[in-house]
């Protein structure tokens, strides 16, 4: 992917925590008029368009037209994944008909910003994600010391678990990963090798990089003006082979991540816990609805020290070139502080998205029945670790193309549990996508 003929720069300064990055930024500057963007009236309210993939993100459209004269918005799904959704915003930007507002998962922000496919929105978004976004969670969103999106949610992992099976087969909730592995080899030897602790799912890039980040590592940092890639770095070795020993043991399962065979381990009791995030916690009450009342959320194991990865979250950015850009961010204000959005947006009580704003969090949990949980407070829970997540972490600029890359190869390190490869598979592609985004790369 080549840098936007559209800008005239060629480098962004972008700060992410306190390392001090220079990013290329093709489309960095302002191009954007606002002399319409937010003056509408009941008769004729200015238009904005919002693409989406999240689920309830159609009806919270519909709520803020309904309580918003001035402003209507319409609303377009757009497919979840790599290929899909971020494809189609991508194409739409450089072909010049693009949406106003998009929600973007916040590993999928510096990729869009090198690209310059994003509006600088520092004037229109900035106070209002100082006001309210965590501090680990405002890092994601803010490069250059300038504001691309605002945080809608935050993802800190969590383990989910069968609480009746923990009690009939004598476990305690680890709060290791010693204890972990303790607890993995008495569920194989109580179940008399009818289960396990974990299905691991080894082929999910995302939640190798929570894992990894808890552990210590930092995939991506800048400095000068310079990106270096740091995929293979101790901490996440230890990572990869911690769940090499498990594998190997025949400690875990580790099937293809959200395939059939996953599911029917579940199912089936053959695996009893599960990696997630804190938006797990509604599609595991949606996939295994006879098991209510059995599940249980605690902290994810740790190293030592309560720390914890973050997996998915999203944001929501205004494009480069809406003409909008100020009734744009008066949606995307609504969407992200107020809470008849959230329960707009959450009313199915599927979803169980911990929002980025902490006053919306009762509001979220009204959303969600917790008898699945046997009345756990999963909410609670979940926030409990946000102050926990590991800070400083980076993403990268050239995620796409670098996940599909580790994907791939480990699905193929499955069969092996050897991970290691997928890591170096990852540095060495890393490495190229910045060279080939026109980026520099620091050796």
């Amino acid at each position: 992917m080549q840098p936007s003929t559209r800008s005239s720069s060629t480098a962004l300064a972008a700060a992410v925590a306190s390392l001090a990055l220079l990013v290329t930024a093709c489309g960095g500057e302002d191009t954007a008029t606002t002399s319409d963007a937010g003056t509408g009236s009941a008769a004729k309210p200015v238009e904005i368009t919002y693409w989406s993939w999240m689920p309830g993100t159609a009806d919270m459209a519909a709520a803020f037209n309904a309580s918003h004269p001035n402003i209507k918005v319409t609303h377009a799904e757009i497919p979840a994944g790599l290929n899909g959704g971020y494809d189609k915003i991508s194409k739409a930007v450089k072909a010049g008909n693009a949406p106003d507002v998009v929600n973007l998962e916040y590993q999928a922000v510096p990729d869009f910003v090198t690209q310059g496919l994003l509006r600088d929105s520092s004037t229109e978004l900035g106070e209002l994600v100082e006001g309210y976004a965590p501090e680990s969670v405002k890092s994601l969103v803010t490069l250059g010391d300038r504001t691309w999106a605002a945080p809608y949610d935050v993802g800190p992992q969590t383990l989910y678990y069968r609480s009746d099976l923990f009690e009939q087969y004598g476990i305690e909730v680890p709060a290791t990963w010693a204890e972990f592995r303790t607890a993995a080899e008495r569920v194989r030897t109580a179940s008399e090798g009818k289960a396990r602790l974990l299905d691991f799912w080894g082929d999910d890039t995302a939640t190798w990089a929570g894992l990894s980040q808890q552990a210590g590592a930092r995939w991506y940092s800048a400095t000068s003006d310079a990106w270096k890639v740091n995929i293979t770095d101790p901490a996440t070795k230890k990572v990869a082979d911690y769940w090499k020993d498990l594998v190997e043991d025949d400690l875990v399962l580790n099937h293809k991540g959200w395939s059939p065979e996953a599911t029917k381990a579940v199912t089936d009791s053959k695996a009893i816990a599960l990696i997630g995030a804190s938006w797990s916690a509604g599609s595991i009450k949606t996939t295994y609805p006879g098991q209510a009342g059995k599940w249980a959320e605690a902290p994810l194991p740790h190293w030592g020290t309560p720390v914890t990865g973050a997996v998915g979250g999203s944001a929501f950015a205004i494009t480069k070139d809406s003409e909008k850009a100020e009734a744009a961010a008066r949606f995307i204000a609504w969407a992200t502080t107020d809470s008849k959005a959230v329960e707009a947006r959450l009313a199915a009580g599927t979803s169980s998205g911990l929002p980025a704003a902490e006053k919306l969090r009762a509001a979220a949990s009204s959303t969600f029945d917790t008898s699945f949980f046997a009345g756990q407070d999963i909410y609670a829970l979940a926030g409990a670790q946000v102050p926990n997540i590991a800070k400083g972490w980076t993403w990268s600029p050239v995620h796409n193309s670098t996940t599909m890359t580790m994907q791939a190869a480990f699905g193929k390190a499955q069969k092996t549990g050897d991970f290691w490869p997928a890591f170096q598979a990852g540095q060495a592609a890393a490495e190229k996508a910045i060279t080939d985004r026109g980026l520099k790369l620091a050796r």
